[in-house]
């Protein structure tokens, strides 16, 4: 059974960055940094990608 494929996000403008502090660990995005969405994103994250500062990765 092939593995699901993991969600990648970037930041849609590489001149902007993201980080937070969460009780479950700390996520950073910055420049052209790629990353996989983590497995619970905080509802900040989840709203800077609703707002689309925050895109999927195509």
């Amino acid at each position: 059974m092939a593995a699901a494929k993991k969600k990648m996000i970037k930041l849609k403008d590489p001149a902007t960055q993201f980080a937070e502090v969460t009780s479950e660990g700390s996520f950073s995005l910055a420049g052209e940094q790629e990353k996989e969405l983590p497995k619970n994103p905080s509802q900040e994250l989840l709203k800077r990608i609703e707002a689309g500062f925050i895109i999927e990765v195509e």
